[in-house]
């Protein structure tokens, strides 16, 4: 009685994560890039350490995230605000850990650059769009770097 119990509990477990992994397949996204936004020059002046092409999308995310203003008050001379924070830490915690796994010859660097540039284009087009709670919270609900990745794989990018 006890395995057939067993039995049926690793059944509906089973069929419990076909329908989970099911729906996690059915999302997806789609976001337009303009690309006369995409050209434009950014504030920021940073070096991305795994490579210099990634320079431009690297700074263009810093500029739209981080809003740093002058403080009067205190010790530093300046705030830094996080625009859409959700969103941010997740691809700081990404950048972080591909760099990381590029390295350490866990994976390739042309398959490091090219995740990171898509993350990036992808968190770049997200801050100019006005609604995006749903991405937000779904995005924090990704804890691990592995899963984020999957996440900002599901996006798809349109260029106007």
């Amino acid at each position: 009685m006890k395995k057939l119990i067993n039995i049926i509990v690793c059944f509906l477990l089973a069929i419990g994560a076909q329908s989970v992994n099911a729906q996690e397949k059915e999302k997806h996204y789609t976001l337009t890039v303009y690309t006369s936004v995409s050209k434009s020059e950014s504030s920021f002046d940073e070096k991305h350490p795994l490579c210099n092409s990634l320079n431009c999308s690297w700074n263009r995310f810093q500029a739209n995230y981080r809003r740093v203003s002058k403080v009067s008050t205190g010790f530093s001379g300046q705030a830094v605000e996080i625009y859409k924070p959700a969103i941010y830490n997740a691809v700081v915690k990404t950048d972080k850990y591909i760099r990381k796994a590029a390295s350490k010859g866990e994976i390739t660097k042309e398959d490091a650059i090219a995740t990171l540039k898509h993350i990036l284009d992808c968190a770049n087009a997200l801050a100019m769009e006005s609604d995006t709670k749903s991405f937000e919270k779904e995005i924090a609900g990704a804890k691990t770097p592995e899963s984020i990745i999957r996440f900002f794989s599901q996006v798809e990018l349109e260029y106007v």
